[in-house]
């Protein structure tokens, strides 16, 4: 079995508690591993291609999010993540996320606060900083726990 090492120590206490739960909620129900011993999410073809499609928007939003801290230009990352948000909501299949695991779904919705966070122009960039942290957190345990099959 790989260690997770994730940094769940330095994630913020709400942020810890969500990953905390999810990991728990699949170490404890009845999940079926793959060989390198992740929860196998079998998903259909349309299902599946949404959820690896938003995954990929979700880092590229991390990256121009990155990018958009070091120009300085916060109503643009207001913009970006907004985008983000309704392009999500514009794309999923209906009915999806009763389709998909309960740990996978708290694992995703643990990530809206942040998302949130990030377009707040009131919180300091330092602190943006670190909810794009977690948010890469969260990205790697969820990476490291499931497999989209």
């Amino acid at each position: 079995m790989v260690p997770l090492r994730c940094g769940i120590s330095k994630m913020t206490n709400p942020g810890r508690f969500i990953l905390t739960f999810a990991l728990l909620t699949v170490l404890l129900s009845n999940p079926v591993y793959a060989a390198e011993e992740r929860m196998v999410i079998e998903l259909s073809s349309q299902d599946k291609a949404f959820v690896l499609g938003h995954m990929r928007g979700m880092l590229e939003a991390l990256t121009d999010t990155q990018q958009l801290l070091l120009d300085g230009d916060r109503e643009a990352l207001k913009a970006r993540i907004t985008q983000l948000q309704s392009r999500e909501q514009d794309e999923r299949p209906q009915g999806m996320g009763k389709r998909l695991p309960t740990a996978f779904r708290v694992m995703a919705q643990s990530m809206r606060p942040h998302w949130q966070a990030i377009q707040n122009p009131d919180l300091s960039e330092e602190e943006v900083r670190q909810h794009v942290v977690d948010l890469m957190r969260v990205c790697n345990a969820c990476h490291q726990t499931f497999a989209i099959r």
